[in-house]
């Protein structure tokens, strides 16, 4: 029974740094109005986009989209050009939204969904 003990006291020791270790976040999803992104001409540009509204109106972040980014529009998978297309018939929607999963450590643009 004692052995049994200091193994258990033994094993929650060792593990302990494991449960206090800093998480780290690899996507970051951000949720905002398809007004607020402004899109490159050529897919292998950068994207601006304001990450929220009214309290950090001046703040805009950039990620760059790569030639693996997906693009979605209404849950359909689509090339950038039809990307471009639904984005700008969606803007002045106030019903629709957009979804941008960037790569937290390159900066990248993993997917970009909107929805009307």
């Amino acid at each position: 029974m004692i052995f049994r003990k200091s193994i258990v006291l033994t094993s929650l020791l060792l593990l302990s740094p494991l449960a206090t270790a800093q998480l780290l976040t690899l996507i970051d999803a951000i949720e905002l109005a398809p007004a607020n992104i402004i899109l490159p001409g050529t897919q292998n540009g950068m994207v601006t986009y304001k990450p929220c509204v009214d309290e950090c109106d001046e703040v805009h972040e950039r990620a760059r989209l790569t030639e693996d980014t997906e693009f979605y529009v209404d849950d359909t998978r689509v090339k950038y050009d039809a990307f471009k297309q639904g984005i700008s018939v969606l803007k002045n929607n106030p019903d629709s939204y957009a979804l941008i999963s960037v790569d937290t450590k390159l900066k990248t643009i993993t997917s970009i969904r909107i929805n009307g």
